[in-house]
């Protein structure tokens, strides 16, 4: 599939990290020198990823051939659990991989836990979390979540690691220290919940709903959802900039949502603009605030495409 899929800023050294699915590369770019820095391969199909600059390392997710060869057995979703998928640690310092782990079936999003030093994936097909420990490289576990689920993200506030299950249109908490889960909520008015973001400060969730075209504000710590609203046709990636107190929402349509959010819980639309064909990945510089969209296919070339947000 020639596609790129998830991107990360480390905004201290200045590099943005974009998976490059269909190439197998995980593509390193300057942003100060606005040029590619490093292109990393190995990577078959590689989808999330996530830089944690504390650790000097990168998370990237690597799905592998235990979907096709579990369902041509038949199995169900306990043999879909023990896919091929791998998570690649990569040091930023040298960009060289530190260790490849299970993944599961097709890891997918990655969050980063700072209180107990741990790396949650999502194993989309595999109806699970993989857990790993970011101190010593080491898989410590799967936590199972009941269906396929969306993208992972930590509560700074409560401390809980929150997931969509697309398949039940929920939203399920996580206590990343006892690796269980503690909350189930329905998302009411939400069919298939894909994309999802935590408010800087925590306490408040933004789910994009890809089969009805809908954003969901969620209060994390009581299920209740104080706003929905329409967004951009077939959302996915969802991307905070806190100075200017906005919300991305990047689509398959190609279009970019953008919201106010200086009032978390109550969302104020800007308009959609149309950015390019599949530009469904948005990462935004907390530094200079713009925006960056990587393009697999532009008139036959991969493209990077930088747009600078209107001021307030």
């Amino acid at each position: 599939m020639n596609r790129v899929d998830y991107e990360s800023i480390d905004g201290y050294s200045r590099r943005l990290y974009i998976s490059k699915m269909g190439g197998g590369e995980l593509l390193v770019f300057d942003m100060d020198k606005a040029r590619l820095a490093a292109q990393l391969d190995g990577f078959p199909k590689v989808t999330g990823v996530l830089v944690v600059p504390e650790l000097h390392k990168v998370y990237a997710s690597v799905p592998g051939g235990g979907l096709l060869s579990s369902l041509s057995q038949g199995l169900g979703m306990a043999g879909l659990s023990s896919g091929r998928g791998e998570v690649a640690i990569v040091d930023t310092h040298t960009l060289k991989e530190i260790a490849r782990l299970p993944g599961g079936v097709f890891p997918d999003g990655i969050a980063y836990d700072p209180k107990h030093n741990r790396i949650f994936v999502s194993d989309e097909l595999g109806g699970a979390l993989t857990v790993i420990d970011a101190r010593t490289d080491k898989f410590i576990g799967r936590i199972d979540t009941g269906g396929e689920v969306g993208n992972v993200r930590y509560d700074p506030a409560g401390g809980s690691i929150y997931v969509p299950v697309q398949s039940h249109n929920e939203l399920i908490g996580i206590d990343p220290g006892r690796l269980a889960v503690t909350s189930h909520r329905t998302l009411a008015g939400c069919d298939h919940p894909h994309g999802f973001i935590i408010a800087p400060k925590g306490g408040l969730g933004y789910v994009a709903c890809d089969g009805n075209d809908q954003l969901l504000t969620v209060n994390l710590a009581t299920g209740a959802v104080t706003n929905r609203q329409p967004v951009a046709h077939d959302p996915d990636v969802l991307a905070i900039d806190p100075a200017m107190g906005r919300l991305y929402v990047a689509a398959e349509s190609g279009d970019l949502s953008t919201y106010n959010i200086d009032l978390a819980a109550n969302p104020r639309s800007l308009g959609d603009v149309f950015v390019a064909v599949d530009a469904h990945t948005v990462a935004v510089d907390p530094v200079s605030h713009r925006l960056y969209f990587a393009l697999s296919n532009q008139n036959g070339r991969a493209m990077l495409k930088v747009l600078a947000p209107l001021p307030n």
